[in-house]
């Protein structure tokens, strides 16, 4: 049965882009051995990332990541069973939102502002604005990626096209 385990962790090595570009294509190539669909998204020192796939396959994954000493503060923030896969193309998506980006784009604002307020853990005591985000993100996530071309079907794609920078022009 479908599965998808949402959780958030803090970097202890600090990389720059070509770097974790290189590292997202090792964990695509690797998820992909496995029907392992996903994303990731960097906002600072912090990950947030979305994984699907079979229930037992992502226990071992994350039983791997929890034990990966490059990053501490683990935290689950939903996991459950799923009818179906919302990244199905995508057996590693990274989204680098703390870039700045050569287009205006209320959804990456928006993706941006929620990743933080999941970061954040939402209002201390109150778990439901957290849950909120994280349901919320979910569903702008897909706009990101299709300002990025998410049609195209592949493993590692960041927000390339709409970054700034020499290759940063948006199609």
């Amino acid at each position: 049965m479908l599965f998808t385990w949402i959780y958030m962790s803090r970097s202890l090595q600090a990389c720059d882009v070509a770097e974790l570009e290189v590292m997202a294509a090792g964990f695509a190539r690797r998820n992909e051995a496995r029907a392992v669909t996903g994303v990731l998204m960097k906002v600072g020192d912090h990950f947030v990332q979305v994984l699907e796939g079979e229930e037992q396959t992502l226990l071992d994954l994350v039983g791997n990541i929890l034990k990966d000493e490059r990053h501490s503060d683990f935290r689950t923030l939903h996991r459950g069973h799923i009818r179906e896969r919302r990244f199905p193309k995508w057996s590693m998506r990274m989204m680098h939102l703390d870039q700045r980006f050569t287009v205006k784009a209320p959804a990456i604002a928006e993706l941006r502002r929620l990743v933080k307020t999941v970061l954040r853990g939402g209002a201390p005591g109150d778990p439901e604005i957290s849950r909120s985000a994280t349901v919320r993100m979910l569903m702008a996530i897909p706009r990101v990626i299709a300002l990025d071309g998410a049609s195209e079907p592949g493993g590692v794609r960041s927000a390339g096209l709409i970054r700034s920078g020499a290759q940063g022009v948006m199609r």
